[in-house]
């Protein structure tokens, strides 16, 4: 389950899912990694497995990212996941995640296991060729990766098998949404760059008779992710990355936190 660093998180999720769950801190360019890390770090000690995101655009320099690799080590954590980040202009050197993962395994001497993203939908400014021989280059130092989050059933389900075909050969867990509201799906989408996936919530968002964009805009009703978590069977993902916003509560009534056989 992937939560956002907020106050009383650890107690909110102990309410909703129980330690020693994996649950991962995203890092957005106005928490900045620091707060990612000790939202971690307060994670660990309450018995969960936690994996920090650490976005390279938001690093300042080789030191600070020490720091960070050492109050994981000091916490018992063993995964991060390594983003290129949002930010308009790199803090230090690393302005895209390569050179992250490089500084990484140095300073960890390989003792930390690395994710990475990897985009069904492409990704906004790089051609489909270039994205996968970023990912080919990148997956040497990684031991698994995520989907971004991706609203089309059709498209998740063929993603695993045209990484395959492109040479990406890692682990590959399904980014899904939880049963948040349609509104605030809505809001998100249109500002982290999930392609034609938007149109697909869209014309979703109440069937195909749903009216204008304004109307679904408004509405009420919750996402119902389990088309989506339908078209997974036989795809080959190695499991399920649970997009949460925050909304533990309908996350956990839904089920979909609970281990899957």
């Amino acid at each position: 389950m992937e939560v956002v660093p907020a106050e009383g998180l650890a107690q909110r999720l102990r309410a909703c899912l129980p330690a020693p769950a994996v649950v991962t801190v995203t890092c957005l360019p106005h928490h900045g990694p620091q707060e990612a890390v000790e939202t971690a770090v307060d994670l660990a000690a309450a018995g969960y497995s936690v994996i920090p995101h650490l976005a390279a655009r938001s690093v300042a320099d080789r030191a600070e990212l020490r720091r960070y690799l050492e109050q994981c080590g000091d916490a018992g954590i063993t995964d991060v996941f390594v983003i290129g980040g949002d930010a308009a202009t790199a803090a230090g050197p690393y302005a895209w995640s390569g050179a992250l993962m490089e500084d990484i395994a140095d300073l960890s001497g390989g003792s930390l296991r690395m994710g990475i993203a990897v985009y069904p939908e492409g990704h906004p400014g790089t051609g489909e060729d270039e994205l996968a021989g970023t990912l080919r280059a990148k997956q040497g130092l990684a031991a698994w990766c995520v989907t971004q989050l991706c609203f089309s059933p059709d498209t998740l389900h063929a993603f695993p098998a045209r990484l395959r075909l492109a040479g990406v050969t890692l682990p590959v867990w399904a980014g899904v949404p939880g049963p948040v509201r349609v509104a605030r799906l809505l809001r998100l989408a249109g500002t982290i760059g999930v392609g034609q996936s938007l149109g697909f919530l869209r014309r979703s968002a109440g069937g195909s008779e749903a009216g204008s964009v304004v109307r679904q805009l408004i509405s009420s009703a919750s996402y119902d992710p389990g088309p989506l978590v339908a078209a997974l069977d036989g795809a080959g993902y190695a499991g399920l990355h649970l997009y949460s916003f925050n909304d533990l509560v309908g996350l956990a009534a839904s089920g979909l936190a609970q281990p899957r056989g």
